[in-house]
C-alpha cells in the first residue's frame, strides 16, 4: 500500500512542477486511497471523498470512463449492482 501511495505522491509532485494541472489534481485526489482500503469504513469514507472530489473538479466523464473501462475488464462486479456507477449515476 505505501508504495503506491508514494507514487501517487511523487507523481502528484512531478505534475505541480510541470503545471499539469490535470495531473496532480488526480493525484492529490487519489493519493490516500491506498491506506482507506484498510477497513471496510474508511474504504467508504474515501469513496465518498472521491466522489465529492470529481464532483467539484468537473470530471465525472473522467471516472465514468474509468468505470467502464474496469467493467469490460472485469465484468463479474458489474453483475453484483453495487459498485460505483451505481453510486457515482446517483
Amino acid at each position: 500500500m505505501y508504495v503506491l501511495y508514494i507514487t501517487l505522491v511523487e507523481i502528484r509532485e512531478q505534475a505541480y512542477e510541470k503545471k499539469d494541472n490535470r495531473l496532480f489534481w488526480l493525484c492529490d485526489m487519489l493519493h490516500n486511497v491506498p491506506f482507506a482500503l484498510m477497513s471496510e469504513d474508511s474504504t467508504k469514507d474515501a469513496y465518498n471523498h472521491l466522489l465529492e472530489s470529481v464532483e467539484h473538479l468537473g470530471i465525472e466523464d473522467w471516472l465514468n470512463k474509468r468505470q467502464e473501462e474496469f467493467y469490460s475488464r472485469f465484468p463479474e462486479y458489474q453483475a453484483l449492482g453495487n459498485g460505483p456507477s451505481s453510486v457515482a449515476t446517483g
